[in-house]
């Protein structure tokens, strides 16, 4: 099975997929070089679709600036969420034909397009949510039940999470806001979308809005009907990012803070 990688004039090249594999792609030049500098800069990965229609992953700066096309697969792909090193993306993609189920669960590596992908049990249900565990080794995939898949370098296998550990895979696959985690998005008693501080307070989101995601340490990101918006979980004014141009059907995205510095007076902050 091959897969090839187009990106304009920059380069082409083919990645060869082995069952569950990780090999070999090209080293060093991606859609994404000379774009961002990947585990360095702020960047987002969303899904999105091109002129020709078919679903996509794309990339592009997280405060302002134009997407690039991440991948090239007719197979339908979802659920992205970055890497807390943000040097991967996992995520779904349909295993079989244009759209799922079956599902595979999907870890792409951004600084050389190599890919590692295990298909989902055939009894698994539909994928729901998708997380990274805090030290970027293990993906958790809710689909009826919970599912772990160790990140390159570790071993590759797709495995169920055992029952007695359901409260850590619960906690990987959701979307925590805060460093440290002090509140995740969960649904709303009726409907819609809430944070849930730890101390049990629930704040309700703008009723319009969708896919909420953690946007860096300190501010939750959502899509409106009219554009994404980034509020500050402390309150204050709300933002939004400038995206010319962006693919059609823009939803379900994941956002990478980019490198923490710290500066001479030794205050600590993003790159």
């Amino acid at each position: 099975m091959s897969r090839r990688f187009a990106w304009g004039r920059v380069a082409r090249c083919v990645v060869f997929l082995g069952t569950g594999g990780l090999l070999s792609g090209c080293r060093g030049v991606t859609p994404l070089t000379n774009r961002i500098a990947v585990g360095q800069d702020a960047f987002v990965i969303a899904v999105g679709e091109g002129p020709d229609g078919l679903t996509d992953l794309y990339a592009a700066p997280a405060g302002s600036g134009s997407f690039t096309r991440l991948t090239f697969n007719r197979p339908e792909e979802r659920l992205p969420k970055i890497s807390p090193g943000g040097d991967m993306v996992a995520f779904l993609r349909a295993a079989r034909g244009v759209s799922g189920p079956p599902w595979s669960l999907v870890i792409l590596n951004l600084l050389n397009n190599a890919e590692r992908a295990m298909p989902l049990p055939a009894d698994a249900g539909g994928p729901d949510r998708l997380g990274w565990s805090r030290d970027g080794t293990r993906v958790v995939v809710f689909a009826g039940g919970y599912y772990v898949m160790a990140a390159p370098p570790g071993a590759s296998s797709l495995q169920r999470f055992s029952p007695d550990s359901t409260a850590l895979a619960d906690s990987i696959s959701r979307e925590l806001l805060g460093e440290p985690p002090r509140a995740m998005v969960s649904d709303c008693p009726d409907g819609g979308a809430c944070i849930v501080a730890m101390t049990g307070e629930i704040t309700r989101l703008d009723p319009a809005a969708r896919n909420p995601v953690r946007w860096g340490a300190d501010s939750v990101g959502y899509f409106l009907p009219d554009g994404f918006e980034v509020r500050p979980l402390a309150g204050g004014r709300s933002r939004r990012p400038e995206w010319p141009g962006a693919p059609a059907h823009l939803r379900q995205l994941t956002q990478h803070p980019g490198a923490q510095v710290t500066t001479s007076s030794g205050v600590s902050g993003i790159r």
